[in-house]
């Protein structure tokens, strides 16, 4: 489609033109299913839990981050001000249901693909925002969560070798066994939480402030979501 109307696949020379809601929102969903968001995220639980530990590893720190280099590309692209008034309230909403879905889980490593569902999202809010930091907030979002992702999947496949479970019931008491491990993940989950010190921290608060920018209406969505990602991460 957008060869139809440019004639060329250069991206200096399809940023130029002007394109229609609909071609914005089909290339702004697809990169999604890439990240991916919730509702398009089906097979991604699924693709982990079969998945090894190396092949989880790869997904969550690479490829999964492919898609938000595509949203970042094509950000002076789509029409993110017509995207805004359509999505911004359903990223808001899902935003807090899969990080509340995240405190139900009893499988370790599909608890992790999930909090990966719960927590991509806001990248996408971020790139709905229309001030500067918004690229340098997407990339610092991808950036962590593409070294915390691949740090857990590598953390459970070591508490695998230790219990040969992946049931959080199963798996307690490893400060006895693996004391170590114990602080290793300690460490990681600290850093997945984006508390301070870590450098996490820096790009939490700036999507804070980008959705609060969107919206005054945020700021409920954004308390739960922060109150959520502490009950799970400390399960």
């Amino acid at each position: 489609m957008i060869y139809s109307f440019t004639s060329s696949f250069y991206f200096s020379l399809v940023f130029t033109s002007s394109h229609s809601l609909l071609l914005s929102l089909i290339i702004f969903l697809a990169f999604c299913v890439k990240l991916p968001i919730y509702g398009l995220h089906h097979w991604l639980p699924i693709a982990h839990v079969e998945a090894p530990t190396f092949g989880s590893i790869i997904l969550a720190g690479v490829l999964l981050k492919l898609g938000g280099i595509g949203l970042i590309r094509f950000s002076s692209f789509l029409d993110f001000t017509l995207l805004k008034f359509i999505l911004v309230s359903y990223f808001l909403f899902f935003l807090v249901f899969s990080s509340l879905i995240c405190c139900f889980q009893s499988d370790f490593k599909r608890l992790i693909a999930y909090s990966s569902v719960a927590h991509i999202i806001a990248v996408p809010i971020s790139l709905l925002s229309f001030t500067h930091l918004r690229i340098k907030t997407a990339t610092y979002l991808i950036l962590f969560h593409g070294l915390s992702s691949p740090i857990l999947f590598s953390l459970v496949g070591l508490t695998y070798l230790f219990r040969a479970s992946r049931q959080l019931t199963l798996i307690r008491g490893l400060v006895l066994v693996a004391p170590f491990l114990s602080f290793v993940l300690i460490i990681s989950f600290l850093f997945t939480l984006s508390a301070p010190p870590y450098v996490s921290f820096f790009s939490e608060v700036l999507f804070f402030i980008l959705s609060y920018g969107l919206t005054s209406y945020s700021l409920p969505f954004l308390l739960l979501f922060a109150l959520l990602c502490l009950v799970y991460n400390l399960n």
